[in-house]
């Protein structure tokens, strides 16, 4: 069991001060029991960056249905969506990679995100968090939750970004007559754990643990530099090579001479049609 006052100290001792910004990805159950429930974690969080910071969790959803900003939950887990229902919340609009922020820079961060080129690149919530000198935190989850990974790959226009159109969101006029373009959105699958030894060679990562959960802590400054120049060096750093992944599979052919022969990858996958790992463009 955790309790409030045990993981406010373990925040401190991760160098999470008064102040902050805090990007957070969080499960709950990698925890274990904690002594009064997601609310205690995001209490815990908040007292720890005090007045002067700011939490920030992302608040990311499916694109199916029309996205409404006060009742189109959280698709990222528990602690997020409790996060993004509380009063003092503000969610961004931006229809699938939206955030909910509490604390002194929230209106700002969360503000604009639905006139941005796309949902991660710059004007967006997660620029804001870099240039405010921010930090990204992964509660109990790895580094395939860090929404960070996809503004990287925005910034260096990676090939297997599609152009999507999904149901406008509800605030748009006349939104069930109207459709909502997705730019350089991210599909499939990607091996963003492989940054995690990189930045742990750098320096630029804090470990330690809340009750069960192992913690990850990093500048958000540093993603964005080391990672960037990992896919300026090699684009595909982050497509794996596992022979059985029809989406890295699909994505190396995109940097290769040679067409896509999108036929090799029908009825090759499991049958479940959001599988990051069978599904491909199509």
């Amino acid at each position: 069991m955790v309790n409030k006052d045990e993981m406010k100290t373990a925040l401190e001792l991760m160098d999470i001060q008064a102040g902050d910004i805090v990007l957070v990805h969080s499960s709950l159950t990698s925890i274990g029991y904690v002594e009064g429930g997601a609310e205690a974690v995001i209490d815990a969080l908040l007292e720890t960056v005090g007045e002067e910071g700011t939490i920030v969790m992302s608040t990311l959803t499916g694109w199916s249905e029309p996205f409404d900003a006060a009742t189109t939950p959280s698709a990222v887990g528990k602690i997020s969506e409790v996060f993004r229902r509380r009063a003092d919340a503000h969610r961004s609009l931006h229809p699938v990679h939206s955030v909910a922020a509490v604390g002194k820079h929230a209106e700002w961060i969360t503000s604009g995100h639905e006139h941005c080129e796309t949902g991660c690149g710059p004007g967006t919530p997660y620029y804001k968090i870099r240039d405010l000198g921010g930090k990204a935190m992964m509660l109990g989850v790895d580094m395939d939750r860090n929404t960070i990974m996809h503004s990287l790959e925005e910034a260096v226009d990676a090939r297997y970004l599609l152009t999507v159109d999904i149901p406008a969101p509800t605030y748009m006029e006349d939104y069930k007559n109207r459709t909502f373009t997705l730019n350089k959105f991210p599909p499939g699958h990607r091996d963003f754990l492989r940054l995690t030894p990189v930045l742990r060679k750098h320096g630029a990562l804090i470990e330690g643990r809340i009750g069960n959960a192992a913690v990850l802590v990093m500048e958000v400054q540093n993603v964005f530099e080391i990672g960037l120049q990992l896919l300026r060096d090699d684009p595909l750093f982050f497509i794996c090579h596992n022979p059985n992944c029809n989406s890295c599979h699909w994505s190396r052919r995109l940097y290769s001479e040679d067409p896509v022969d999108l036929s090799a990858y029908m009825e090759n996958g499991c049958a479940d049609r959001t599988c990051e790992i069978c599904v491909v463009a199509n």
